[in-house]
């Protein structure tokens, strides 16, 4: 599908699916991993002087105890990337059986999460990994931080071990404090937590709007090159797809 296509395509289902505001979630105790939501942001990714605009789409569905997750990104037809996740909720959060992430310029990679054996398997390297409680994917993580966030929302900090495309390590995140944003989608009152990293490692900073179940509106991601990848919350959407 050609990207005039798409965008007739994004234009007609922004017509007959209706803009979820914030009074419109209910927020119960195991929210937001019962509520089927769509997340649509603007994506900005730079490098130095290079800067591309994009789209991104992170929807996110349950049945009963399984869930299931997709992401897209794309910038100006450059940067493409596509994850998706599959597992069950469980009374930790979300518990994560397969990740993949496919792009236009790489075959795809996984991530096979055995829980009876204990271990998580990468498709990249053949490696494998101890599995740890809580343990997430890089497309899960989205919800399960936000879970954790609303389990305790005075926290200072989170941590939640990450399984990636070839290894697995233990993201810190620490409470950076409240901040009123205005997104495409609003204005939000947010609390910002950044990932503690060390050297060679990804950044991440992600704002969460209580309310909106503490899903995440601003998201901010710098790898180890220089590349910054922001995304800004333009829509949120509940309900079935």
């Amino acid at each position: 599908m050609n990207r005039t296509a798409r965008a007739v395509l994004s234009a007609g289902l922004a017509a007959v699916i209706p803009l979820a505001t914030a009074a419109e979630f209910s927020c119960g105790a195991d929210a937001p991993l019962g509520l089927p939501v769509t997340l649509e942001y603007g994506v900005i990714a730079s490098r130095a002087v290079l800067s591309l605009s994009g789209d991104g789409v992170v929807s996110y569905r349950r049945t009963g105890d399984a869930y299931s997750m997709e992401s897209s990104l794309q910038a100006a037809g450059i940067i493409e990337a596509r994850q998706s996740s599959v597992g069950t909720v469980g009374r930790e959060g979300l518990v994560p059986r397969t990740f993949t992430q496919r792009s236009s310029r790489r075959p795809p990679r996984s991530a096979e999460f055995d829980w009876a054996a204990q271990r998580v398997t990468f498709s990249q390297t053949g490696a494998s990994a101890p599995t740890r409680p809580q343990m997430q994917d890089r497309l899960s993580l989205l919800m399960q931080l936000p879970w954790r966030h609303r389990a305790d929302p005075r926290a200072q900090s989170i941590e939640l071990p990450v399984a990636g495309q070839g290894g697995a390590s233990v993201y810190r995140f620490k409470a950076q404090g409240e901040e009123s944003l205005a997104l495409p989608a609003g204005r939000f009152e947010t609390v910002k937590f950044e990932r503690h990293k060390q050297d060679g490692e990804d950044s991440l900073e992600v704002w969460l709007a209580p309310a909106l179940c503490s899903l995440p509106v601003r998201l901010r991601f710098t790898d180890d090159k220089g590349l910054v990848i922001e995304q800004q919350l333009r829509a949120v959407r509940t309900g079935p797809p």
